[in-house]
């Protein structure tokens, strides 16, 4: 599991008690948390555009795109995620394959293109995890990561 960023694994296991690294059953644990109430249920457009998913995925895909739901994990070139707020802290929980938000490249800059765009506000030290608890760390981080030395908004 990937854990990077300025939250440590301890202390993000304190906020969501299923990101520790013996926690059995972690997936189920997000996804009920996730699908409880989120704040908002995105996919996001390869080209870094914002989708309402509403409240789900599979039910309000982006018009057109319907066949990405087939190709898990990397659907089409799509992020896909949930916001939600729990204790007072906000999660963004990302379905991806393990690599895609830990080092500046395309997937980073979608991500943080499509989140730039949601309806509310999105807090700095909001966590960012994928589907199976690898922890990027908080929005800030992500931001500070896509604009390491070399790294340009075309990558």
């Amino acid at each position: 599991m990937i854990t990077i960023g300025r939250i440590s694994r301890q202390t993000a296991t304190e906020w969501f008690e299923f990101l520790g690294e013996g926690y059995r059953g972690r997936r189920t644990a997000i996804r009920e948390l996730t699908h409880g109430v989120p704040e908002f249920v995105f996919w996001i457009y390869p080209d870094g555009r914002l989708h309402d998913a509403r409240t789900s995925h599979r039910s309000h895909p982006p018009p057109g795109f319907e066949h990405i739901l087939k190709d898990e994990p990397d659907y089409g070139g799509f992020l896909r995620g949930r916001v939600v707020r729990y204790a007072g802290r906000q999660l963004v929980a990302v379905y991806c394959r393990e690599e895609a938000l830990a080092v500046p490249g395309h997937s980073l800059n979608q991500l943080l293109d499509g989140l730039s765009h949601m309806p509310m506000p999105m807090d700095e030290d909001a966590l960012v995890i994928s589907d199976n608890a690898d922890i990027y760390g908080t929005l800030q981080d992500l931001w500070e990561r896509r604009y390491e030395i070399g790294q340009t908004d075309e990558d």
